[in-house]
Order: C-alpha cells, then structure tokens, then sequence
C-alpha cells in the first residue's frame, strides 16, 4: 500500500541503513518496525541487531542532534581551527 509519512531525518537515514545491510526495501524495514513497536514484540529474535557498518566500524549512538557542515564550521571556530 502506498502513502506518504512524515518520517524525521535520522529515523529515515537508520531506515535506510538497515534495508541496505538486509537488502530489502525501506518500506519493508519501517513497516517490520512499526509492527515491533505497535505489537510490543521486543523478543531479541524481532530486534533489528546492529551490525558493522561498510567501512567495519560501529556507528555511533544517536545523541539526538544531527550533524550538519554549519555545526562542525560553528566546532571549529569555537575551537580556533
């Protein structure tokens, strides 16, 4: 079924991830973990395990704030570099 969502940036951007390590549509992924959160099925075989990324590093955990080239021009000045 198609429709359109206002999906936040981070979530769509984990979304993605994760269809691409499973190989599957993006739709496929939100709708597996909208079912998991509306069911209540956090059983550790329905969570999504993370895993390591393309270049073998973790990523790092999400702190809420999305990481903009404004933000880190802002880092460095503060900082004098």
């Amino acid at each position: 079924m198609r429709t359109t969502l206002d999906i936040e940036l981070d979530v769509l951007s984990a979304a993605k991830e994760i269809a691409r390590q499973k190989q599957v549509g993006v739709g496929k992924v939100v709708s597996e973990l909208l079912r998991q959160a509306l069911t209540g099925n956090t059983s550790p075989a329905a969570k999504i395990q993370p895993s390591l990324s393309i270049t073998g590093f973790d990523p790092f955990p999400s702190r809420g704030v999305i990481v903009t080239n404004d933000l880190i021009n802002r880092l460095r000045d503060a900082e004098g570099i």
